[in-house]
């Protein structure tokens, strides 16, 4: 019965430091993330680094998607 006790009590430890070592392990993922996430939303900089190249960007994916997006002959409408 001595010999169920230690056995209990080791497992508990391990049991508990493994936790502990999660748990850190949690933590320093929780803090990359939070900087990634910082660095990858700060888009604005971007922007304001090279205005005319999303102005230019901005104005060809609205261009492509109003060109290739709209039906240009709905069934049952006349034709102008």
């Amino acid at each position: 019965m001595a010999m169920d006790k230690t056995d209990f009590a080791e497992q508990r430890e391990d049991l508990l430091q493994g936790i502990e070592r999660d748990q850190e392990e949690v933590r320093v993922a929780v803090h990359e993330l939070t900087g990634a996430a910082r660095s990858t939303l700060n888009v604005s900089e971007h922007i304001k680094q090279f205005p005319l190249t999303w102005a230019v960007g901005a104005f060809l994916v609205g261009l492509w998607l109003g060109s290739c997006g709209a039906p240009t002959h709905v069934a049952g409408q006349r034709r102008p």
